[in-house]
């Protein structure tokens, strides 16, 4: 489902059906998965979460406000992106280095509130690190209502799918809030019924065939799509290990980040799901290479 892993994959036969399990897929066990925060929060304490989230990247990208970490972030700040300096100091660089790009802007299309964690799912425009134009989710855990935890990937924007789709249109209303953890579970089920026990005669339980909208730039709509990009690449041969390690879910919307160990590299991997119905029926992602470790920025890792 991954789309940007097809590129320079060296693929084994005996690898394919692992290679569809994990497009299908896009993790590879529920071993070893943080689990989201309690759901008991109040309405309004979510509603804060997710304004406060908003607000910061907003001041950072739009106002150029450099007080915006003192009032948002906490002093026991943890970065997890490895491009970002760790702690308040980190981010007060990368809100400088924002504030230095005239053109900066961003535009958040999704937001989810999962206790304490809050999810935005953005195009960033105008910033020179990342080029022209990219695509990122970031993830904030809070903590007394300041952010203290943060996990971020991008991906540079792409032109639409072969079903004209981009990589942030669609759906963005947070429904069916009291589904939210069915819909956790569905995916997790989704996860180790394909990928675990590699059963792909059972895509159809979880994924809404007919109806599958695909925001992945490689990948068009519906299963029959999904199999024939598999198949083109899976006679290469090739292995490819994913695991995950945080699921993220508020309502229709369940977010898995996993970490992938691919043929092109480390890789930070955000999958975002729209439920219905119990049945999967919509897909966003965000591949995100992991540069080697000696040049981390920070020493937290991206998980």
């Amino acid at each position: 489902m991954a789309r940007g892993l097809f590129a320079s994959w060296n693929f084994t036969a005996q690898r394919g059906v692992i290679l569809m399990a994990a497009i299908a897929s896009g993790i590879a066990t529920l071993s070893s998965v943080a689990p989201a925060q309690s759901q008991s929060r109040t309405v309004v304490a979510s509603d804060t979460l997710d304004a406060n989230a908003r607000q910061a990247m907003i001041d950072i990208f739009v106002k150029k406000d450099a007080t915006v970490v003192d009032r948002y972030f906490g002093e026991s700040f943890i970065q997890h992106d490895p491009s970002i300096a760790d702690g308040l100091a980190g981010m007060k660089s990368f809100a400088a280095e924002v504030a230095n790009s005239p053109t900066s802007d961003i535009t958040i299309y999704r937001t989810l509130v999962d206790g304490d964690f809050v999810l935005l799912h953005s195009r960033y425009q105008g910033v020179a690190r990342y080029a022209e134009s990219a695509i990122a989710f970031d993830l904030f855990r809070f903590k007394d209502g300041k952010i203290v935890e943060h996990w971020g990937g991008q991906e540079p924007e792409e032109r639409p799918n072969l079903s004209g789709r981009t990589q942030v249109d669609g759906p963005t209303e947070v429904l069916d809030r009291e589904k939210t953890e069915a819909n956790r579970t569905l995916v997790q089920t989704y996860r180790e019924t394909v990928m675990v026990s590699l059963r792909f005669d059972r895509i159809e339980e979880f994924i809404e065939g007919a109806h599958y909208a695909q925001h992945a730039s490689k990948i068009g709509d519906g299963i029959a799509r999904l199999r024939d990009r598999i198949a083109s690449v899976a006679k290469d041969g090739g292995q490819l290990y994913l695991t995950p390690r945080r699921f993220v879910a508020e309502g229709n919307f369940v977010l898995v980040l996993s970490e992938g160990d691919l043929p092109s590299g480390p890789t930070a991997l955000y999958d975002l799901f729209r439920v219905e119905n119990r049945k999967i029926v919509e897909h966003w992602d965000v591949l995100t290479p992991i540069p080697p470790r000696e040049q981390w920025k920070n020493s937290n890792g991206p998980f």
